[in-house]
C-alpha cells in the first residue's frame, strides 16, 4: 500500500505542475514540452559583438536577433509567468559567458550583475526574471567555472519604454539606476546581463552606476538584440 502512496502523489504533483505550467514549448509551442531540443539549439549561438545607438562604455555582446525562440522564450518568460524558462535562457547566458572568457575577453572571475529592473515590475512578474536567469547561468556553470550573481542594481522613477526613441529612453532613465546591494570584489571581470538590449540607454546607465560606486565593467552580454 505505501509503493502505491508513493506513486500517487508524484503523479498528482505533475498534474499540479501542468495545469500551472502549460506543457508546451516555450520557444516555438509545440505540445508535450517545456522546452524543446529544436529551440535549445537555436538559442545557443556564439556571441556576437554589437554597437547600440547608445554608447554604452564597455563592449557589449549578444546572443541573437530578437525574434523565434528567443523572443518567445523571453516574452514568456517576463509576461505570461513561464518561470521554468529561466533555465534555458541561463544555460544560454553560462556558454556565452564561458566562452567569452576562453576567447581571453573576460578575466577569470566572472561576476554577473543583472540588469536593474522596478520593484513594482519585479513583483508584477512574481521576481526579478534577468537575476532568475543570471542565478540559473551560475548553475550551469559551476561543475567548469564558478560564476557569481551580484543583483546590485536597481531602477526607480521611470516609465514603460516601449516604443520610446534611444534619446527618449535615455531620458527616461538617466538618473534612475542606482546601487542597491552587495557588489562584485575587487579583479571580478563583471558582466552587465540583461534579457534585451534595444538602444543601450539602460546598460550605459547601469555601467555609470556601477562606475560611480568604483566597481569597473569588463562587458555586457543579452539574451537578444532588437
Amino acid at each position: 500500500m505505501r509503493g502505491d502512496v508513493g506513486g500517487f502523489w508524484p503523479g498528482v504533483l505533475a498534474e499540479l505542475v501542468d495545469l500551472a505550467v502549460p506543457r508546451v514549448c516555450g520557444g516555438c509551442g509545440a505540445p508535450g514540452v517545456r522546452w524543446c531540443a529544436e529551440c535549445e539549439r537555436a538559442l545557443h549561438d556564439v556571441p556576437a559583438r554589437i554597437r547600440p545607438t547608445v554608447s554604452v562604455g564597455v563592449p557589449v555582446w549578444t546572443l541573437g536577433r530578437y525574434e523565434g525562440p528567443r523572443r518567445a522564450a523571453v516574452l514568456a518568460l517576463k509576461e505570461r509567468g513561464r518561470a521554468d524558462l529561466a533555465r534555458p535562457l541561463g544555460r544560454a547566458v553560462a556558454h556565452a559567458a564561458l566562452r567569452l572568457g576562453a576567447w581571453g575577453e573576460l578575466a577569470p572571475g566572472i561576476a554577473l550583475v543583472p540588469a536593474p529592473t522596478t520593484r513594482w515590475a519585479a513583483r508584477r512578474r512574481g521576481g526579478d526574471v534577468v537575476t532568475a536567469v543570471c542565478t540559473e547561468a551560475a548553475r550551469c556553470a559551476a561543475p567548469v567555472r564558478r560564476i557569481a550573481v551580484y543583483p546590485a542594481l536597481r531602477s526607480a522613477g521611470v516609465v514603460d519604454s516601449v516604443g520610446l526613441g534611444a534619446a527618449a529612453r535615455l531620458g527616461n532613465i538617466a538618473g534612475a539606476v542606482r546601487v542597491d546591494g552587495a557588489l562584485p570584489p575587487p579583479g571580478a571581470a563583471v558582466v552587465l546581463v540583461d534579457d534585451v538590449v534595444t538602444t543601450g540607454a539602460t546598460l550605459r546607465e547601469s555601467v555609470r552606476a556601477l562606475a560611480q560606486a568604483g566597481v569597473p565593467v569588463a562587458a555586457a552580454l543579452t539574451v537578444a538584440a532588437a
